[in-house]
């Protein structure tokens, strides 16, 4: 009888189960038609994207100088380095014999007047741009002014970058003149045997034996990375771009930037070959064991946004152009926002406009059919954020409660 029982209790639950949920699907304005699941959610979050092209390359001296020979003057006499020797500036390179003297003395004035002019430029050049420094915002770096004072540090680096690069310009020209007035000091002093010296710091490259021009190459003793690019490639980079370089030599990577980007192909056009375009990467840490034609592994970053509001390209819902997110509001339904987006790097969209840090959004929207402007939603019971110490801090009318209006209305 008491088995009976139980079972008929049993029996008359389900039924009643079934039936009442049947009710509130059925039922016209029951919210259960109007509810949707959401399975995967997440908040709009601040991150640091960054696209890079990686390559291939090979480093080489940053650059090379070269020392000509006028025959007219002078016999040449006999080389005092040899190729591989590193030299400073000042170091003897060759000796030549003056043949014609006055001639000599008025050639090597000549360019010594011509380098003072271009020194005079420079410097002028300079001062244009220690008084663009001078005039850049300083402000604070309160929260809201760290976009401008972001842009305002960035503005003075390259100028001190500029700056930096014009002094040490001026530097290797006043070199050049104090060798060329070297030389005119010992024309003057009626010495047959003239001393040529270098005005720059490097290893000597080669020497032309035969007396060929250039006499002498020197290559820099600063290196730099050269690779090329293709035709699509060398669209999306640009000279001052920041770039990575990586050896199997060393395990730490270098930082580097772009400062040549070739405007013409390596080689003559053709219809049959793809061209490519050299670029070269100067190596900004002084420290590092790479040498000329060690290989290397380059990556040019040609976007980067730090800061950007982030979320999974899967979120974003596009017609035609207008792109949206589908964001979970505190009143419990959901809203398709229009936003704007920005860079798109491994799977993660920046997003420009249309929402802010902290607010929730679908991550799949395209995996419920059923979504719509206005509806309210349900979420999955996340068990790892309830602690039993807080369900026994819950009176149990309130338990009972919200059970049943869980089972009844599943919301």
């Amino acid at each position: 009888m008491n088995k009976r029982k139980i079972l008929y209790s049993s029996l008359t639950a389900s039924l009643l189960f079934v039936g009442v949920n049947v009710y509130l699907i059925e039922k016209a304005e029951s919210k259960i038609d109007r509810e949707v699941r959401i399975e995967d959610w997440e908040s709009v979050h601040k991150d640091n994207l960054v696209k890079e092209l990686p390559k291939s390359g090979v480093v080489t001296s940053e650059e090379e100088s070269y020392l000509y020979f006028n025959d007219e003057f002078g016999s040449f006499k006999k080389f005092l380095v040899k190729e591989g020797d590193k030299i400073k500036s000042g170091t003897s390179l060759y000796e030549y014999e003056v043949t014609d003297r006055t001639q000599q003395k008025n050639v090597l004035e000549s360019e010594v007047e011509q380098l003072e002019d271009e020194i005079d430029s420079i410097e002028d050049n300079v001062s244009d741009l220690k008084r663009l420094e001078s005039s850049l915002p300083s402000g604070s770096f309160n929260d809201e002014d760290i976009p401008i004072e972001a842009s305002a540090l960035q503005s003075e680096y390259e100028l001190k970058k500029e700056i930096a690069s014009k002094e040490l310009e001026i530097d290797r020209l006043n070199n050049q003149i104090d060798n060329l007035e070297r030389q005119i000091s010992d024309i003057e002093s009626y010495s047959s045997t003239i001393t040529v010296q270098s005005s720059v710091d490097g290893t000597i490259k080669e020497l032309s034996h035969e007396v060929l021009n250039p006499l002498i190459t020197i290559a820099s003793q600063t290196i730099a990375v050269t690779t090329d690019l293709t035709e699509k490639e060398i669209i999306d980079v640009e000279e001052n771009m920041n770039a990575t370089v990586q050896s199997e030599i060393e395990k730490d990577s270098h930082k580097g930037l772009v400062t040549r980007v070739a405007t013409l192909p390596k080689n003559d056009p053709h219809l049959q070959t793809d061209s490519v375009y050299p670029v070269e990467v100067k190596i900004q840490d002084e420290e590092n064991k790479l040498l000329p034609g060690h290989h290397v592994l380059l990556s040019i970053i040609t976007e980067e946004v730090k800061g950007a509001l982030t979320v999974p390209i899967t979120a974003i819902e596009s017609s035609g152009s207008t792109k949206y997110l589908w964001i979970l509001t505190e009143k419990g339904t959901v809203e398709k926002r229009k936003v704007k987006t920005g860079l798109s790097v491994d799977g993660k969209q920046q997003i420009k406009s249309g929402v802010k840090a902290g607010e929730y959004y679908i991550v799949y929207p395209d995996e419920i059919p059923a979504l719509k402007k206005g509806a309210a939603f349900i979420t999955a019971l996340d068990w790892d954020k309830i602690k039993l110490r807080d369900l026994k801090k819950l009176e149990r009318p309130s338990v009972l409660e919200n059970l049943l209006l869980g089972i009844l209305e599943r919301k």
